[in-house]
């Protein structure tokens, strides 16, 4: 690999009179990487020279790789080692798809071949040129970045010849620890940024949970003592009105065939949803009452449903138009989601409406991503769910929907129950049985409407904080592309007139690179 001669050295009239412009290829030696065979265990075993790859450049200076070669490598391969202060750079890697990343090693490594290495000559500041490529790091990847390859990858003779502004020698090492310093504040910034993140996020936890509990509305329970219904009232006017409609239900079939009851034994075909075992529970609030999901369920058909199975709805029967599949991703934490969209046929839709949701129904996801809940909108065009999530239709005169979906997300006895009832074969799943059987706290129809009001306003809140939170974060990196702008254009540190002007540092450069002799490939691998 051919090193770095002095052509190319530019003025540019938008720089500071003592920087130049000068090509990458012009500024350092350049080294490659391989791959020592992985069959020659003295190759790989006890190495102890760090052989770097894309997975370990997520640091902006390189002390240890994932993984590491022996002496014995370097000489029976053509992998090179890299001295301390070089600038690593990725130039194969589906990552280079939105970013080029570069670091530089404090010790001794060798590279992969999705790797390159560029060695500065003195006394050019390898920090400095680390930072200049970062800056220049949109450019590198809209005008280097190969076409028609399968994997991302950058060609290297392009970016050889990307240009850097260089300062002089001295200014390079006060700007370096300039950007040090003020991204040494920004990162602190962005560590009370997620740790502000963090507690919002247990704060939202800690109002669900009190919600569920009865705890957010203890002043209001006070207040409101022995007024109305209780939840035990509540619950068997639930179970009533189940029993009364399956009823009503019973007696339109037979009358469609032409039968009368002859006396009240058919009544004993109804299933009556089992009372949950309270044992070892807690205790609830004065007032309120255990029950199952299954006794809130209305008693409209398959009140408690997944999507169709098998061959009934394939992937490959997914269009870009006609009726709404809601999956996985269309259900996230409270919310519905109309982000991702599989649609299907009206034809096909006609022969699954039987899986069909129906507005204010609560959705909970079975496999892959387990317990994600919501409420489906009430203008929710037609629309059918996959055999990934489950649908739960409650009468809205006796509980509401919301309630029910805010105690399957927030209450932990039912986070307990979802993940510890969790099963599978490959994954974990729920089925409808388990679904049934969650044992849920029960409040009055009153207490319900006054918990929903009240989390509603603590989540809003918690919501324009995290939005707030959100906005600053995507601001760190326009900080930090400003601040290497400023940086690569002469206007972050005062420049000194003493110091030796960049074209006389790339001058002096040049003619001692072709004064001294070309080592070999092999000398720089010892």
């Amino acid at each position: 690999m051919p090193d770095g001669g002095g052509e190319g050295i530019k003025r540019d009239t938008a720089l500071p009179s003592s920087w130049s412009k000068a090509p990458l290829d012009t500024l350092g030696v350049w080294f490659g990487g391989g791959t020592p065979s992985k069959t020659e265990p003295r190759y790989w075993a006890n190495g102890d020279i760090p052989w770097v790859s894309p997975k370990d450049m997520k640091v902006d200076h390189i002390l240890k790789s994932e993984d590491a070669i022996t002496r014995e490598a370097l000489n029976g391969s053509a992998v090179e080692l890299v001295p301390p202060s070089s600038i690593l750079m990725v130039v194969r890697s589906g990552i280079l798809r939105h970013s080029f990343p570069v670091a530089t090693n404090e010790v001794e490594v060798t590279l992969n071949q999705d790797m390159k290495a560029l060695k500065p000559h003195d006394p050019i500041d390898a920090d400095y040129i680390r930072y200049a490529l970062t800056c220049l790091e949109d450019s590198i990847l809209h005008s280097c970045s190969k076409d028609g390859t399968t994997v991302q990858s950058i060609q290297t003779a392009a970016l050889k010849q990307i240009e850097i502004p260089l300062a002089p020698a001295n200014e390079q090492r006060r700007i370096v620890a300039k950007i040090d310093e003020l991204f040494s504040d920004i990162e602190e910034g962005e560590r009370c940024l997620v740790r502000a993140e963090a507690l919002l996020k247990q704060y939202r936890q800690s109002v669900l949970k009190a919600a569920v509990t009865g705890e957010l509305t203890r002043d209001w329970r006070a207040k409101n003592k022995s007024k109305g219904e209780s939840g035990a009232d509540l619950l068997r006017r639930i179970l009533a009105v189940r029993r009364a409609a399956w009823e009503t239900a019973e007696l339109a079939k037979m009358k469609a065939k032409g039968e009368k009851p002859k006396d009240n034994l058919w009544k004993s075909r109804y299933d009556e949803p089992a009372a949950p075992d309270t044992s070892g529970l807690p205790e609830l609030p004065e007032g309120w009452a255990w029950t199952t999901v299954a006794a809130t369920a209305a008693m409209a058909p398959r009140a408690i449903q997944s999507g169709p199975f098998g061959s009934a709805l394939l992937h490959s029967e997914f269009q870009d138009e006609g009726t709404l599949v809601i999956g996985i991703d269309n259900v996230l934490h409270g919310q519905f989601s109309l982000g991702s969209q599989n649609r299907i046929s009206k034809t096909k839709f006609e022969q699954l409406k039987r899986f069909a949701v129906r507005p204010k129904d609560v959705l909970i996801t079975v496999m892959a991503s387990i317990g994600r809940t919501c409420v489906v909108p009430e203008n929710i065009e037609p629309a059918i769910v996959t055999k990934h999530v489950y649908r739960i239709s409650v009468d809205e005169n006796l509980i509401f929907p919301e309630f029910l979906e805010l105690a399957l997300r927030g209450d932990p006895l039912v986070r307990q129950q979802i993940f510890g009832e969790a099963r599978g074969q490959t994954r974990p799943g729920l089925n409808g049985t388990i679904i049934k059987n969650f044992t849920i706290r029960l409040p009055p129809r009153s207490e319900q409407s006054e918990i929903l009001r009240c989390t509603d306003d603590a989540l809003e809140t918690i919501e324009r904080d995290m939005a707030t939170i959100r906005s600053q974060k995507s601001r760190v990196d326009f900080l930090r592309q400003s601040i290497l702008r400023a940086a690569f254009s002469g206007r972050l540190v005062a420049q000194d007139p003493a110091d030796e002007p960049a074209s006389a540092l790339l001058a002096r450069i040049a003619a001692e690179r072709a004064q001294a002799p070309v080592g070999s490939r092999r000398a720089r691998r010892r």
